[in-house]
């Protein structure tokens, strides 16, 4: 009597138990938030390098002269010509080119998709053009040799950016100042034997450092802390003049001055990597 009270008492409390657990709610499935790719930060300061290559524009020669009494009709020659014929001022229009190399440092600062940040850099030149034209003696009446040279050693750039980011790559406009180191060189002189003239040799070089402006835009993909880009920049130096003086004693109160545009347009590729702050933070 006493088991099967024992049993009945077990079957009555499993089958309570069994109720109560059937009148509980299922437990809601929460699925986990989905993990959002990481996003490239371009925040951070930066150190690189840089090499390209630079084409210049006309130099746009614009002449000048100082000569009293237009002596030796060197005045008349440039401006004029001789009695009847073409002026003399066959000076050359210039396009300086060549490679350049260098330095640059910055800092980027990211707020959402925008960039703003500055770099400053130093680049070595050699941007260069030359030439030497002969004045025909039927068109001018005496035959000259007319020469120029355009030169930028080094050129550097201060500079502020506004760039937008598509993850790991940052496309960017930037402009501000720019400076450079210029040279000239000229001449004017009789052709050895020519007709129409004799005892006429001038020459003059100048050297100046220039300031101007730059502006451009540019791309860059990153590469953890790496990143390589390709940037495109307009410098304009402004106008330096060269004079050339009487060599030989017989005009030295005559001068000749030409006044040079200094401006390259240049091409580069770039290498920075960036410090501090994690490259790439992790959203969800």
């Amino acid at each position: 009597m006493k088991n099967t009270l024992c049993l009945a008492t077990a079957i009555a409390v499993l089958g309570l138990s069994s109720a109560q657990a059937a009148d509980l709610a299922a437990r809601p499935y929460v699925k986990a938030p989905p993990m959002v790719a990481a996003v490239y930060d371009w925040t951070g300061f930066y150190v690189g390098g840089n090499v390209g290559y630079g084409w210049g524009e006309n130099t746009d020669p614009r002449l000048s002269f100082v000569n009293p009494a237009n002596a030796g009709n060197i005045g008349s020659f440039l401006s004029t010509g001789l009695p009847g014929l073409a002026s003399g001022n066959l000076f050359p229009n210039l396009n300086p080119n060549g490679v350049f190399g260098g330095l640059q440092l910055g800092y980027d600062k990211q707020f959402g998709t925008w960039v703003l940040g500055g770099v400053a850099d130093i680049q070595a030149a050699d941007f260069h053009a030359s030439r030497l034209v002969t004045t025909p003696f039927a068109t001018t009446g005496a035959n000259v040799d007319e020469s120029l040279s355009a030169k930028i050693n080094w050129f550097g750039t201060l500079r502020g950016k506004l760039g937008y980011a598509v993850n790991d790559w940052l496309f960017y406009g930037t402009g501000g100042l720019a400076y450079g180191r210029t040279e000239s060189s000229i001449g004017f002189a009789c052709t050895p034997g020519g007709a129409g003239c004799g005892g006429v040799s001038f020459a003059g070089t100048a050297a100046e450092t220039r300031v101007g402006w730059s502006a451009g835009a540019g791309l860059s993909k990153a590469f953890g802390n790496w990143n390589v880009g390709l940037e495109y920049l307009h410098v304009d130096l402004g106008r330096s003049s060269v004079t050339a003086v009487d060599q030989l004693g017989t005009f030295p109160t005559t001068t000749i001055t030409q006044g040079q545009r200094f401006v390259v347009d240049t091409a580069r590729l770039t290498v920075n990597y960036k410090f501090g702050g994690a490259p790439l933070v992790a959203k969800y």
